[in-house]
């Protein structure tokens, strides 16, 4: 019996997480697996940045007074190698890239062979319930990464939402 999975990657720990268990459902059960990612370009938030100082350092440098456009991150500014907002787009749909990449590595190693990846950009919750959506899966993955701040405590979490909004089997991986 074929069956669909839906994965919901950020590249957190969390996240990594569900990319294995997703793919250890998947393997054996000629399941296709949908892998999605979604760039948070409008507004990189404090774990974002934090992802991207910790894990993708390649191409980015820290300085004490940037002279091109910079986030904050932990109290360092994060200076992307761009000149405009088209290259700092880019930069952050690289880092998509390369999780998305390093998720199907993780999950054709698993003996999965039908795999598609979905870079999207704009609202987490509604770019993967249109996936959702458009795939009808039997199953989601997600991982939650516990963020305790006031906003993830009043509007729930990512995962949180897509189990209350998924009429498919949704598991969260923490």
């Amino acid at each position: 019996m074929s069956r669909k999975i839906v994965i919901a990657t950020d590249g957190s720990l969390y996240a990594q997480k569900a990319v294995e268990i997703g793919a250890e459902l998947a393997n054996g059960r000629d399941a296709e697996v949908h892998l999605v990612h979604v760039m948070l370009s409008g507004e990189l938030d404090a774990d974002l940045q934090r992802m991207i100082e910790v894990e993708h350092l390649d191409g980015l440098t820290i300085q004490a007074e940037p002279e091109v456009p910079s986030v904050s991150a932990l109290g360092f500014p994060i200076v992307f190698p761009m000149k405009d907002l088209g290259e700092s787009y880019r930069a952050i749909q690289a880092i998509g890239t390369d999780i998305l990449k390093r998720a199907k590595s993780v999950v054709s190693a698993h003996g999965v062979d039908r795999v598609s990846t979905h870079l999207l950009d704009g609202d987490p919750v509604e770019e993967i319930m249109t996936v959702i959506d458009r795939e009808h899966p039997d199953l989601v993955v997600c991982g939650a990464r516990g963020l305790s701040s006031l906003s993830q405590l009043v509007l729930g979490s990512v995962s949180t939402k897509i189990a209350q909004h998924c009429s498919a089997t949704c598991i969260t991986v923490h």
